[in-house]
Protein backbone atom coordinates (compact mmCIF):
# COMPACT_ATOMS: atom_id res chain seq x y z
CA UNK A 1 0.00 0.00 0.00
CA UNK A 2 1.35 3.74 -1.23
CA UNK A 3 2.00 6.25 1.43
CA UNK A 4 0.58 9.64 0.05
CA UNK A 5 2.80 13.07 0.25
CA UNK A 6 1.22 14.24 3.84
CA UNK A 7 1.70 10.68 4.90
CA UNK A 8 5.86 10.41 4.08
CA UNK A 9 6.04 14.19 5.48
CA UNK A 10 4.60 13.23 8.57
CA UNK A 11 7.02 10.26 8.74
CA UNK A 12 9.70 12.16 7.94
CA UNK A 13 8.64 14.53 11.02
CA UNK A 14 8.38 11.78 13.92
CA UNK A 15 11.57 10.33 12.32
CA UNK A 16 13.28 13.55 13.93
CA UNK A 17 12.13 13.12 17.41
CA UNK A 18 8.76 14.85 16.70
CA UNK A 19 6.44 12.07 17.31
CA UNK A 20 2.73 12.32 16.09
CA UNK A 21 0.19 10.66 17.66
CA UNK A 22 -3.71 11.66 17.34
CA UNK A 23 -5.94 10.35 19.59
CA UNK A 24 -9.74 9.58 20.54
CA UNK A 25 -11.13 9.24 23.61
CA UNK A 26 -14.67 7.73 24.21
CA UNK A 27 -16.12 7.93 27.95
CA UNK A 28 -18.79 5.07 28.43
CA UNK A 29 -20.86 4.58 31.30
CA UNK A 30 -21.77 1.39 31.00
CA UNK A 31 -20.46 -2.09 30.93
CA UNK A 32 -18.34 -3.12 27.46
CA UNK A 33 -17.49 -6.62 26.36
CA UNK A 34 -13.64 -7.33 25.98
CA UNK A 35 -13.72 -10.17 23.27
CA UNK A 36 -16.45 -9.00 21.50
CA UNK A 37 -14.70 -5.46 21.24
CA UNK A 38 -11.44 -7.14 20.52
CA UNK A 39 -13.34 -8.72 17.51
CA UNK A 40 -15.28 -5.32 16.17
CA UNK A 41 -11.25 -3.98 16.11
CA UNK A 42 -10.42 -6.69 14.26
CA UNK A 43 -12.69 -6.85 11.53
CA UNK A 44 -12.72 -2.79 11.36
CA UNK A 45 -8.90 -3.24 10.67
CA UNK A 46 -9.72 -5.94 7.74
CA UNK A 47 -12.16 -2.82 6.20
CA UNK A 48 -9.07 -0.33 6.71
CA UNK A 49 -6.49 -2.56 5.49
CA UNK A 50 -3.87 0.81 6.22
CA UNK A 51 -4.61 0.00 9.65
CA UNK A 52 -2.93 -3.38 9.68
CA UNK A 53 0.28 -2.61 7.99
CA UNK A 54 3.68 -2.22 8.59
CA UNK A 55 6.06 0.66 7.21
CA UNK A 56 9.30 -1.29 5.23
CA UNK A 57 11.53 0.55 3.12
CA UNK A 58 13.05 -0.52 -0.57
CA UNK A 59 15.66 0.84 -2.89
CA UNK A 60 15.10 3.94 -0.51
CA UNK A 61 11.43 4.25 -1.42
CA UNK A 62 8.37 3.75 1.86
CA UNK A 63 5.78 1.58 1.04
CA UNK A 64 2.98 -0.17 3.35
CA UNK A 65 2.73 -4.06 3.78
CA UNK A 66 -0.25 -5.61 4.89
CA UNK A 67 -0.29 -7.90 7.46
CA UNK A 68 -2.84 -10.93 7.45
CA UNK A 69 -2.16 -11.77 10.40
CA UNK A 70 -3.49 -9.31 13.00
CA UNK A 71 -1.62 -11.41 15.60
CA UNK A 72 -2.65 -11.16 19.37
CA UNK A 73 -4.73 -7.47 18.45
CA UNK A 74 -4.38 -3.84 19.14
CA UNK A 75 -6.68 -3.76 22.54
CA UNK A 76 -5.20 -3.75 25.95
CA UNK A 77 -7.29 -3.59 29.00
CA UNK A 78 -6.42 -2.05 32.54
CA UNK A 79 -8.56 -1.69 35.51
CA UNK A 80 -8.67 1.52 38.02
CA UNK A 81 -9.22 -0.48 41.12
CA UNK A 82 -5.69 -2.73 40.01
CA UNK A 83 -3.72 0.73 39.05
CA UNK A 84 -2.75 1.08 42.99
CA UNK A 85 -1.69 4.47 43.39
CA UNK A 86 -1.79 5.68 39.88
CA UNK A 87 -4.70 8.08 38.96
CA UNK A 88 -6.60 8.10 36.00
CA UNK A 89 -5.39 10.87 34.46
CA UNK A 90 -1.74 9.79 34.89
CA UNK A 91 -2.39 6.45 33.58
CA UNK A 92 -4.25 8.00 30.56
CA UNK A 93 -1.17 10.31 29.96
CA UNK A 94 1.29 7.75 30.41
CA UNK A 95 -0.13 5.36 27.80
CA UNK A 96 -0.69 7.70 25.31
CA UNK A 97 3.00 9.01 25.69
CA UNK A 98 3.85 5.15 24.44
CA UNK A 99 5.65 5.47 21.48
CA UNK A 100 3.94 4.15 18.27
CA UNK A 101 6.90 2.10 16.12
CA UNK A 102 5.18 1.63 12.74
CA UNK A 103 7.98 -0.62 11.27
CA UNK A 104 7.28 -2.95 13.74
CA UNK A 105 3.66 -2.31 15.17
CA UNK A 106 0.38 -1.41 13.56
CA UNK A 107 -0.05 2.29 13.37
CA UNK A 108 -3.06 1.42 15.92
CA UNK A 109 -3.61 0.74 19.51
CA UNK A 110 -6.52 0.69 21.62
CA UNK A 111 -6.64 0.97 25.45
CA UNK A 112 -9.98 0.07 27.50
CA UNK A 113 -9.59 1.57 30.93
CA UNK A 114 -12.51 0.69 33.62
CA UNK A 115 -12.51 3.64 35.75
CA UNK A 116 -15.36 2.55 38.22
CA UNK A 117 -17.94 0.01 38.12
CA UNK A 118 -19.99 2.59 35.94
CA UNK A 119 -17.08 4.72 33.86
CA UNK A 120 -14.69 3.45 31.29
CA UNK A 121 -12.59 5.34 28.63
CA UNK A 122 -11.68 4.21 25.54
CA UNK A 123 -8.96 5.64 23.72
CA UNK A 124 -8.04 5.01 20.13
CA UNK A 125 -4.41 6.12 19.70
CA UNK A 126 -3.32 6.39 15.80
CA UNK A 127 0.00 7.32 14.39
CA UNK A 128 -0.49 10.66 12.05
CA UNK A 129 1.50 9.24 8.96
CA UNK A 130 -1.41 6.74 8.80
CA UNK A 131 -4.69 9.35 9.35
CA UNK A 132 -5.69 12.38 10.16
CA UNK A 133 -8.26 13.65 12.37
CA UNK A 134 -11.36 13.22 10.73
CA UNK A 135 -10.00 9.57 9.06
CA UNK A 136 -9.18 8.20 12.28
CA UNK A 137 -12.94 8.88 12.97
CA UNK A 138 -14.10 6.63 10.29
CA UNK A 139 -12.26 3.97 11.85
CA UNK A 140 -13.28 4.32 15.38
CA UNK A 141 -17.08 4.49 14.01
CA UNK A 142 -16.50 1.72 12.08
CA UNK A 143 -15.32 -0.52 15.30
CA UNK A 144 -17.97 0.65 17.18
CA UNK A 145 -20.47 -0.24 14.35
CA UNK A 146 -19.01 -3.53 14.25
CA UNK A 147 -19.17 -4.03 18.12
CA UNK A 148 -23.07 -2.93 17.36
CA UNK A 149 -23.72 -6.28 15.31
CA UNK A 150 -24.65 -3.41 13.00
CA UNK A 151 -23.60 -1.79 9.44
CA UNK A 152 -22.49 2.22 9.02
CA UNK A 153 -25.94 3.64 9.16
CA UNK A 154 -27.19 6.70 7.08
CA UNK A 155 -24.66 8.98 6.13
CA UNK A 156 -21.95 6.81 6.87
CA UNK A 157 -20.60 5.74 3.89
CA UNK A 158 -21.15 6.78 0.77
CA UNK A 159 -20.29 4.44 -2.60
CA UNK A 160 -18.13 2.01 -2.62
CA UNK A 161 -17.34 -0.07 0.33
CA UNK A 162 -13.64 0.63 2.61
CA UNK A 163 -12.20 -2.95 1.45
CA UNK A 164 -12.95 -1.75 -2.95
CA UNK A 165 -11.37 1.67 -1.55
CA UNK A 166 -8.43 0.51 -0.38
CA UNK A 167 -7.63 -2.19 -3.10
CA UNK A 168 -7.81 0.92 -6.11
CA UNK A 169 -5.50 2.43 -3.53
CA UNK A 170 -3.40 0.05 -3.84
CA UNK A 171 -2.92 -0.18 -7.26
CA UNK A 172 -2.66 3.83 -7.96
CA UNK A 173 0.44 4.92 -9.72
CA UNK A 174 0.08 8.46 -9.08
CA UNK A 175 -0.41 9.90 -5.51
CA UNK A 176 -4.11 10.53 -5.00
CA UNK A 177 -3.05 14.54 -3.54
CA UNK A 178 -1.27 15.53 -5.85
CA UNK A 179 -3.83 13.99 -8.70
CA UNK A 180 -6.94 15.66 -6.78
CA UNK A 181 -5.09 19.10 -6.92
CA UNK A 182 -4.38 18.66 -10.38
CA UNK A 183 -7.89 18.36 -11.11
CA UNK A 184 -8.92 21.92 -9.24
CA UNK A 185 -6.70 24.12 -12.15
CA UNK A 186 -9.95 23.98 -13.74
CA UNK A 187 -12.14 25.53 -11.43
CA UNK A 188 -9.81 28.40 -10.68
CA UNK A 189 -8.47 31.18 -13.18
CA UNK A 190 -4.41 31.65 -13.46
CA UNK A 191 -4.18 28.36 -11.11
CA UNK A 192 -0.77 27.84 -10.79
CA UNK A 193 0.18 31.08 -10.77
CA UNK A 194 -1.43 31.22 -7.77
CA UNK A 195 0.03 28.17 -6.22
CA UNK A 196 3.52 29.64 -7.13
CA UNK A 197 2.35 33.06 -5.66
CA UNK A 198 1.34 31.04 -2.16
CA UNK A 199 3.89 29.06 -1.43
CA UNK A 200 6.71 32.39 -2.18
CA UNK A 201 4.61 34.40 0.42
CA UNK A 202 5.01 31.51 2.37
CA UNK A 203 8.22 30.84 2.05
CA UNK A 204 10.32 33.82 1.11
CA UNK A 205 8.24 37.37 1.05
CA UNK A 206 6.38 36.71 4.25
CA UNK A 207 8.95 34.14 6.01
CA UNK A 208 10.20 37.23 8.40
CA UNK A 209 10.36 38.41 10.73
CA UNK A 210 9.05 34.97 12.18
CA UNK A 211 5.85 34.16 14.15
CA UNK A 212 5.84 35.19 17.68
CA UNK A 213 5.83 31.98 19.99
CA UNK A 214 3.54 31.51 22.65
CA UNK A 215 5.23 32.27 26.60
CA UNK A 216 5.93 29.00 28.47
CA UNK A 217 8.20 28.86 31.57
CA UNK A 218 10.17 25.90 30.88
CA UNK A 219 12.68 25.13 28.22
CA UNK A 220 13.29 21.16 28.54
CA UNK A 221 14.27 19.24 25.66
CA UNK A 222 12.24 15.64 26.37
CA UNK A 223 8.96 15.26 24.42
CA UNK A 224 6.60 13.95 26.52
CA UNK A 225 3.25 15.13 25.90
CA UNK A 226 0.45 16.04 28.28
CA UNK A 227 -3.06 17.04 27.93
CA UNK A 228 -6.20 19.13 29.63
CA UNK A 229 -9.46 19.17 28.63
CA UNK A 230 -12.58 22.03 28.64
CA UNK A 231 -16.01 21.77 27.60
CA UNK A 232 -18.73 24.21 26.54
CA UNK A 233 -22.23 22.88 27.06
CA UNK A 234 -25.18 22.81 24.87
CA UNK A 235 -26.83 26.04 25.98
CA UNK A 236 -23.63 28.14 25.80
CA UNK A 237 -22.61 26.21 22.52
CA UNK A 238 -26.48 27.20 20.95
CA UNK A 239 -25.66 30.79 21.91
CA UNK A 240 -22.55 31.18 20.42
CA UNK A 241 -23.96 29.15 17.34
CA UNK A 242 -26.17 32.18 17.32
CA UNK A 243 -23.59 34.87 17.55
CA UNK A 244 -22.01 32.85 14.53
CA UNK A 245 -24.60 33.52 12.15
CA UNK A 246 -25.36 36.82 13.53
CA UNK A 247 -22.07 37.53 12.47
CA UNK A 248 -22.23 35.70 8.92
CA UNK A 249 -19.23 33.53 10.02
CA UNK A 250 -18.72 29.89 11.24
CA UNK A 251 -17.70 28.66 14.48
CA UNK A 252 -14.54 27.99 13.47
CA UNK A 253 -13.64 31.54 12.31
CA UNK A 254 -14.51 32.19 15.90
CA UNK A 255 -12.29 29.63 17.08
CA UNK A 256 -9.50 31.25 14.97
CA UNK A 257 -9.83 34.57 15.97
CA UNK A 258 -9.92 33.71 19.28
CA UNK A 259 -7.12 31.97 19.14
CA UNK A 260 -4.97 34.97 17.93
CA UNK A 261 -6.47 37.48 20.79
CA UNK A 262 -5.72 34.32 23.30
CA UNK A 263 -1.68 34.41 22.18
CA UNK A 264 -1.74 38.33 22.49
CA UNK A 265 -2.95 38.31 25.94
CA UNK A 266 -1.40 35.31 27.05
CA UNK A 267 2.26 37.07 26.03
CA UNK A 268 1.13 40.33 27.18
CA UNK A 269 0.37 39.23 30.87
CA UNK A 270 3.74 37.32 30.90
CA UNK A 271 5.67 40.42 29.80
CA UNK A 272 5.99 39.60 26.29
CA UNK A 273 4.80 41.42 23.19
CA UNK A 274 3.54 39.92 20.14
CA UNK A 275 3.97 40.62 16.58
CA UNK A 276 2.98 38.31 13.54
CA UNK A 277 0.71 36.05 14.71
CA UNK A 278 0.08 32.48 12.91
CA UNK A 279 -2.23 29.96 13.58
CA UNK A 280 -2.38 26.45 11.55
CA UNK A 281 -5.86 25.38 10.75
CA UNK A 282 -5.85 22.13 9.09
CA UNK A 283 -8.44 21.73 5.87
CA UNK A 284 -9.75 18.69 4.74
CA UNK A 285 -9.21 18.52 0.71
CA UNK A 286 -10.76 14.92 0.43
CA UNK A 287 -10.43 13.97 -3.02
CA UNK A 288 -13.92 12.86 -4.62
CA UNK A 289 -14.04 9.00 -4.07
CA UNK A 290 -11.18 8.79 -1.41
CA UNK A 291 -13.28 10.18 1.57
CA UNK A 292 -13.62 6.59 2.86
CA UNK A 293 -10.19 5.59 2.84
CA UNK A 294 -8.28 5.74 6.45
CA UNK A 295 -5.18 8.23 5.13
CA UNK A 296 -4.09 12.01 5.04
CA UNK A 297 -6.63 14.00 3.69
CA UNK A 298 -5.51 17.12 4.83
CA UNK A 299 -3.24 19.98 4.44
CA UNK A 300 -3.47 23.62 5.84
CA UNK A 301 -3.96 27.06 6.23
CA UNK A 302 -1.51 29.48 7.59
CA UNK A 303 -4.09 32.44 8.95
CA UNK A 304 -1.23 35.55 10.28
CA UNK A 305 -2.47 38.85 12.10
CA UNK A 306 -0.71 42.06 13.10
CA UNK A 307 -1.00 43.39 16.61
CA UNK A 308 -3.46 46.39 13.83
CA UNK A 309 -5.53 43.23 12.96
CA UNK A 310 -6.24 42.24 16.57
CA UNK A 311 -6.83 45.23 18.02
CA UNK A 312 -10.22 45.40 16.99
CA UNK A 313 -12.11 41.71 17.73
CA UNK A 314 -15.03 42.08 15.45
CA UNK A 315 -12.73 43.93 12.27
CA UNK A 316 -10.33 40.93 13.56
CA UNK A 317 -12.90 38.23 13.08
CA UNK A 318 -14.10 39.68 9.64
CA UNK A 319 -10.41 39.64 8.21
CA UNK A 320 -10.58 35.90 9.25
CA UNK A 321 -13.37 35.22 7.77
CA UNK A 322 -13.01 36.70 4.44
CA UNK A 323 -8.61 35.58 4.64
CA UNK A 324 -10.56 31.69 5.10
CA UNK A 325 -12.54 32.10 2.02
CA UNK A 326 -10.32 33.68 -0.31
CA UNK A 327 -8.06 30.93 0.33
CA UNK A 328 -10.82 28.27 -0.38
CA UNK A 329 -11.79 29.71 -3.43
CA UNK A 330 -7.91 30.21 -4.60
CA UNK A 331 -7.69 26.59 -3.34
CA UNK A 332 -4.57 27.79 -1.56
CA UNK A 333 -4.43 24.63 0.83
CA UNK A 334 -2.92 22.72 -2.40
CA UNK A 335 -0.10 24.74 -2.68
CA UNK A 336 1.23 22.83 -0.06
CA UNK A 337 0.36 19.73 -1.23
CA UNK A 338 2.66 20.53 -4.80
CA UNK A 339 5.28 21.58 -1.84
CA UNK A 340 5.05 18.10 0.07
CA UNK A 341 4.68 16.12 -3.22
CA UNK A 342 8.12 17.32 -4.29
CA UNK A 343 9.88 16.43 -1.11
CA UNK A 344 8.45 13.51 -1.16
CA UNK A 345 10.28 12.67 -4.02
CA UNK A 346 13.53 12.32 -2.41
CA UNK A 347 15.16 9.54 -0.09
CA UNK A 348 13.65 9.50 3.79
CA UNK A 349 17.28 10.64 5.06
CA UNK A 350 16.95 13.65 2.91
CA UNK A 351 13.39 14.50 4.11
CA UNK A 352 14.45 14.58 7.78
CA UNK A 353 16.92 16.62 6.77
CA UNK A 354 14.61 19.53 5.32
CA UNK A 355 11.83 18.81 8.42
CA UNK A 356 15.10 19.22 10.52
CA UNK A 357 15.92 22.55 9.14
CA UNK A 358 12.73 23.57 9.20
CA UNK A 359 12.28 22.68 13.01
CA UNK A 360 16.06 24.15 13.57
CA UNK A 361 15.26 27.40 12.00
CA UNK A 362 11.57 28.01 13.51
CA UNK A 363 10.63 30.83 10.91
CA UNK A 364 8.37 28.79 8.74
CA UNK A 365 6.85 26.85 11.79
CA UNK A 366 3.52 28.88 12.74
CA UNK A 367 2.68 30.24 16.07
CA UNK A 368 0.23 26.93 17.26
CA UNK A 369 -1.97 24.70 15.35
CA UNK A 370 -5.92 24.72 16.22
CA UNK A 371 -7.75 21.84 14.69
CA UNK A 372 -11.35 21.58 14.42
CA UNK A 373 -13.32 18.30 13.21
CA UNK A 374 -16.78 19.39 13.88
CA UNK A 375 -19.53 17.80 14.47
CA UNK A 376 -18.64 13.98 15.19
CA UNK A 377 -20.78 11.53 13.47
CA UNK A 378 -23.72 13.67 12.90
CA UNK A 379 -27.03 11.89 11.83
CA UNK A 380 -27.85 12.95 8.39
CA UNK A 381 -29.88 16.89 8.56
CA UNK A 382 -28.86 16.64 12.17
CA UNK A 383 -26.53 17.95 14.62
CA UNK A 384 -27.72 15.06 17.29
CA UNK A 385 -24.78 11.87 16.76
CA UNK A 386 -25.70 9.42 14.54
CA UNK A 387 -23.82 6.78 17.19
CA UNK A 388 -24.23 7.13 20.87
CA UNK A 389 -23.95 3.62 22.32
CA UNK A 390 -21.82 0.82 22.09
CA UNK A 391 -24.10 -2.41 22.78
CA UNK A 392 -25.48 -1.51 26.53
CA UNK A 393 -22.99 1.30 27.60
CA UNK A 394 -23.43 4.82 26.76
CA UNK A 395 -20.97 7.29 25.28
CA UNK A 396 -21.02 10.07 27.20
CA UNK A 397 -18.45 12.09 25.33
CA UNK A 398 -15.90 11.91 22.56
CA UNK A 399 -12.31 14.01 22.64
CA UNK A 400 -9.40 14.06 20.93
CA UNK A 401 -5.73 15.32 20.76
CA UNK A 402 -3.83 16.67 18.19
CA UNK A 403 0.03 16.17 17.57
CA UNK A 404 2.53 19.04 18.43
CA UNK A 405 5.78 20.20 17.29
CA UNK A 406 8.98 21.26 19.44
CA UNK A 407 8.71 25.68 18.14
CA UNK A 408 4.88 25.28 18.98
CA UNK A 409 4.86 23.49 22.31
CA UNK A 410 1.22 23.27 22.36
CA UNK A 411 -1.75 22.69 20.00
CA UNK A 412 -5.61 23.02 20.59
CA UNK A 413 -8.55 20.50 18.91
CA UNK A 414 -11.86 21.20 19.29
CA UNK A 415 -15.05 19.09 18.23
CA UNK A 416 -18.83 18.53 19.10
CA UNK A 417 -20.55 15.47 20.18
CA UNK A 418 -23.88 15.21 21.22
CA UNK A 419 -24.16 19.82 21.64
CA UNK A 420 -21.06 19.64 24.01
CA UNK A 421 -18.37 21.30 22.19
CA UNK A 422 -14.79 19.81 23.71
CA UNK A 423 -11.54 21.63 23.44
CA UNK A 424 -8.14 19.62 24.39
CA UNK A 425 -5.00 21.13 25.05
CA UNK A 426 -1.80 19.35 24.10
CA UNK A 427 1.31 20.72 25.10
CA UNK A 428 4.85 19.38 26.24
CA UNK A 429 5.38 19.59 29.89
CA UNK A 430 8.99 20.31 29.44
CA UNK A 431 7.98 23.51 28.48
CA UNK A 432 4.78 24.06 29.96
CA UNK A 433 4.15 23.58 33.28
CA UNK A 434 0.67 21.44 33.90
CA UNK A 435 -0.49 24.71 35.77
CA UNK A 436 0.00 27.19 32.64
CA UNK A 437 -1.08 24.96 30.35
CA UNK A 438 -4.51 24.72 32.25
CA UNK A 439 -4.45 28.86 32.51
CA UNK A 440 -3.78 28.71 28.77
CA UNK A 441 -6.73 26.77 27.84
CA UNK A 442 -8.95 28.28 30.37
CA UNK A 443 -8.08 31.84 28.47
CA UNK A 444 -8.91 30.57 25.01
CA UNK A 445 -12.21 29.56 26.13
CA UNK A 446 -12.98 32.76 27.60
CA UNK A 447 -12.00 34.81 24.93
CA UNK A 448 -14.22 32.16 22.28
CA UNK A 449 -17.12 33.04 24.99
CA UNK A 450 -16.80 36.54 25.21
CA UNK A 451 -16.67 36.62 21.07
Amino acid sequence: MPLNCVDKCLLALDGINEPMPIHTILSLRGEIDHARLNQALASAQQSYAVMRTIVRTRRLKLYREIQVDPGKGVLSIADQAQLQDIDHESYLASWMNKPLNIRKQFPVTVLLLKRNDEETSLVFTFHHSAADGLRALLFVRKAIETYNRGFFQEGATEGASPQILDHIRINRRQDELLEFAHSQRFKVQHYYRKMISSLLLRFVVKAIPAPTRVFHDRSGQSRELRFCFKTIGPKELEHLQCKARSAGVELNDIFVAACSIAVEKWNSIHGKSSKKIRIMAPVNISPKGFRQVVSNQASWFSLPTTPKDRADPGKLLRKVREDIVAATMDRIAFSLIYFFYYCSRFPLPLMRGIARFLMITRTYVDTILITNVGFIWPKLGSEQPAVSNMGNARIVNVTGSAPVVTPMGLSLAAGIYNRNLNFSLTYRPALFSEEKAKQFLNLYVEEIKHY
